[in-house]
């Protein structure tokens, strides 16, 4: 008979926690370098971390889309760029539900015990909106796509809206029932799900403004909704704001190793500055044509989309703000030597991209040309940052920090790595 322990009951000396790999530990001990129990380990340990690659790529295709300064090629890059993303999307989707599916008591502790992985399951739905976006750029405006495509992308976004309100409810929910932070504890990842309503009303923008064939009946709901998503990601981040500052008063900066975190707190503001000027933009594009009420009418797209370019200032001046502070205490650790690599560094790129993308937008209502240099250099930068995490994230894969542990190091309720 089994004997019960505070892991879990356990049989013939090996914890058997509920995971289907547990049942076997005996015949996986004996043999801890194998291939199988290495992938064992890789779906274990795998986190929603490794979606921020995703994310990144998605994001950079887009910008490599709507860049204003064009050359003859940038097309073919984003579309590269954008195939990469789904293969990535896909790799990780897969692995994400064997996880789920041979280690679900590993996955429910892990987003019950850790605030950062708790909040980066909204990773995940934020590279799915990026690959929704750019099937309303790339596909249906090919020559091989047409409306359908269109279609596809609205399908997706809808899909994506139901799973982001979902995720952001369940974060507080997790939070508020687990008791897994406090003031002290608080991290910058407690922005990304609302980063990822603010994608998802940037995206929505996209798809009704340059997909193919797009009539009012289609895109009117899709900006209201998307007004309602930025408004979650601009309040629920207000909230969060206060928090960490509260933390920070008491608490000082956060560790070295946490450090590049701090980028993400520019992630809700630049988002929602880009999607209050996109669906500025697309109201006074269909609004007139819809026509039904007081409110849906042309006068008053006019507005909004005056309004989208003022408010999309104040917020990117917000973020400038953000950003120049989590730069500051970056190089402030860099100077101390205190910097060691993890995935957490991929964090840098998407949400100083949310940036570029307000600022392409500016670079369009205003016709500046300093907007479109400024977006050209981020983007420059951006590229640089993301092969630079490429290149050390591949080094540490091949060196085993990554994607590698034997699983008898330790027993089935403790193996859960934050990498």
């Amino acid at each position: 008979m089994p004997e019960n322990t505070p892991d879990g009951p356990v049989e013939n000396g090996h914890n058997t926690n509920g995971d289907l790999e547990d049942q076997n530990g005996a015949q996986y001990d004996r043999n801890p370098n194998s291939w199988s129990v290495r992938m064992a380990a890789i779906i274990e340990n795998f986190t929603f971390l490794w979606y921020t690659i995703s994310m990144n790529t998605g994001i950079l295709s887009i910008i490599l889309h709507q860049l204003p300064y064009q050359f003859k090629g940038m097309g073919i890059l984003s579309t590269i760029m954008f195939v990469f993303n789904i293969v990535l999307f896909t790799v990780c989707f897969f692995i994400t539900m064997l996880r789920v599916i041979l280690y679900p008591k590993t996955v429910m502790q892990s987003i019950t015990t850790n605030i950062t992985e708790c909040c980066m399951m909204a990773a995940p739905i934020i590279a799915w909106h990026t690959i929704t976006a750019q099937i309303g750029l790339t596909a249906s405006q090919a020559t091989w796509g047409a409306h359908a495509w269109f279609l596809v992308a609205y399908v997706f976004w809808w899909i994506g809206t139901f799973f982001t309100v979902v995720v952001a409810v369940a974060v507080f929910v997790i939070i508020s029932k687990n008791n897994i932070a406090n003031i002290d504890s608080v991290t910058p990842a407690l922005v990304l799900p609302f980063v990822a309503t603010a994608t998802d009303a940037v995206v929505g923008a996209l798809i009704v403004t340059y997909s193919h064939y797009v009539n009012a009946r289609l895109a009117v709901p899709v900006i209201l909704v998307s007004y309602m998503l930025t408004g979650i990601g601009i309040f629920a981040a207000l909230m969060v704001y206060a928090l960490f500052l509260t933390r920070l008063v008491n608490n000082g900066l956060p560790p070295a190793a946490q450090s590049p975190s701090l980028i993400l707190l520019v992630g809700p503001v630049g988002q929602s500055s880009a999607a209050l000027q996109g669906l500025g933009s697309a109201a006074a594009s269909f609004f007139g044509t819809y026509g039904k009420g007081t409110f849906l009418q042309q006068m008053s797209g006019t507005v909004c989309s005056v309004i989208g370019v003022l408010l999309g200032l104040l917020l990117l001046g917000f973020a400038y703000f953000l950003m120049i502070f989590a730069a500051g205490c970056l190089l402030h650790v860099a100077l101390k030597r205190e910097h060691q690599y993890s995935l957490m560094w991929w964090g840098t790129i998407f949400p100083i991209a949310t940036v570029n993308t307000a600022m392409i937008e500016l670079s369009i209502t205003l016709d500046s040309p300093a907007f479109r240099g400024l977006s050209a250099g981020f983007l420059i930068f951006l590229l640089i940052d993301y092969f630079i995490n490429w290149a050390f994230t591949l080094r540490d894969i091949f060196q085993g920090k990554l994607l590698n542990g034997s699983r008898s190091e330790q027993p089935a309720s403790e193996r859960v790595k934050a990498h």
